[in-house]
């Protein structure tokens, strides 16, 4: 079994695959090379992850940090492709019901220049939340 917040990470991708514009395209790690020819994607990655004992019990809560990182080429207009990107991919990760308590934190935006093209890339990141036992690092509870 993966630890907790690998779990985690699987589980918001599998709510971002199946998407119209990318498809099957969900990748879960940040050093997946993606083409431009397989753009549009995803790429969800765990982040920073803080921890504070939580219960009486010993049960830890876990506050995890994922980038879910939106890639696009367009050779014009650019900054739509992302915004359309992003509303697919806001609305699957606010899907009901909620995942681990995900609250989304921030949206970025940024662009890179590739011969006739523009490679954007929309960064959405959520902060999730999920309880672990220190001793079963791979068992939410």
């Amino acid at each position: 079994m993966a630890l907790a917040a690998a779990q985690v990470v699987d589980a918001l991708a599998a709510r971002m695959t199946g998407l119209p514009l990318t498809g099957s395209r969900v990748y879960t790690s940040r050093l997946w090379p993606v083409s431009e020819a397989e753009m549009p994607a995803w790429r969800l990655t765990a982040e920073d992850e803080s921890i504070e004992a939580s219960m009486a019990d010993g049960t830890n809560q876990h506050l995890l940090v994922v980038q879910c990182e939106g890639l696009v080429r367009a050779t014009a207009d650019v900054d739509d492709s992302m915004h359309a990107l992003a509303a697919q991919g806001l609305t699957a990760l606010c899907a009901v019901p909620a995942l681990h308590g995900t609250q989304l934190t921030s949206i970025e935006r940024v662009t890179t220049s590739e011969g006739e093209a523009a490679v954007g890339a929309v960064r959405i990141r959520v902060v999730t939340r999920f309880f672990v036992h220190p001793a079963a690092p791979e068992t939410i509870v």
